[in-house]
């Protein structure tokens, strides 16, 4: 893995690859900073809201970590503090860096932040943008061929035959770049032993959203699509037997 940095202030902790260390302060986990600057590009919406900023070297992807589910309804944002390296934009960082060493299709992480106030902390990474034509969620409503569904299914497969569970495979998760597709978002995500168990979780987990986003016209055609997308990841699943 490689060799990192942390800084601290005000309860603030900083964790940067060596690339960046002189040049990332708390400054760069603000939209404001960057809106001010002129260089807030864009912003994509999710559980939360990503914002594309621009330094000086390259594009990247902001996300403040938000709370899902019930629990959002009360506390949108903190969460109980249980050391650093177990705060989420911490836990991210880490994974997608041992990811990149596998050469998975992920984004490079460029700095984590994590601010901690009583027993609770606040969170928000940047990673690197990666260039895409689009999300998969954009591709269900169109006449697609089946070979990025195969595509899909293939990539979904490296994953989990590295022990890769994502906690939140779902069609916005996914970025398709002509023949090329890549996982974002590994909130709360981890490697662990390779089981079919959590691997047809993931995969059940990623039908009901294409089902949720799928409009009627294209309910069968998406339908045998995905049975096309379950074969290519068995197919791929195999070559590590």
């Amino acid at each position: 893995m490689s060799q990192t940095s942390v800084s601290e202030h005000n309860n603030c902790w900083i964790l940067t690859s060596q690339a960046y260390k002189s040049k990332i302060d708390c400054e760069w986990f603000s939209d404001t900073y960057w809106l001010n600057q002129g260089r807030l590009l864009g912003a994509s919406s999710g559980r939360g809201s990503a914002w594309m900023v621009k330094s000086d070297q390259e594009k990247m992807m902001l996300r403040h970590y938000y709370r899902g589910g019930i629990p959002a309804k009360f506390n949108k944002d903190k969460y109980l503090w249980t050391g650093l390296n177990k705060s989420r934009s911490f836990s991210e960082f880490y994974l997608l860096e041992k990811m990149v060493e596998m050469g998975l299709p992920v984004p490079k992480p460029i700095a984590a932040q994590t601010c901690k106030t009583g027993l609770f902390y606040q969170a928000n990474i940047l990673i690197k943008y990666i260039p895409h034509q689009s999300t998969f969620a954009e591709f269900l409503n169109k006449k697609t061929d089946k070979s990025t569904w195969q595509k899909v299914g293939q990539t979904i497969a490296l994953f989990h035959r590295q022990g890769i569970n994502h906690a939140d495979l779902n069609a916005n998760n996914i970025l398709i770049d002509k023949d090329n597709v890549y996982l974002i978002d590994f909130d709360n995500s981890h490697q662990q032993a390779p089981k079919s168990t959590w691997q047809q979780n993931n995969l059940k987990r990623l039908k009901r959203s294409i089902d949720k986003l799928t409009m009627q016209p294209y309910t069968q055609s998406n339908n045998t699509k995905w049975q096309q997308l379950i074969q290519a990841y068995q197919q791929e699943m195999k070559q590590n037997k």
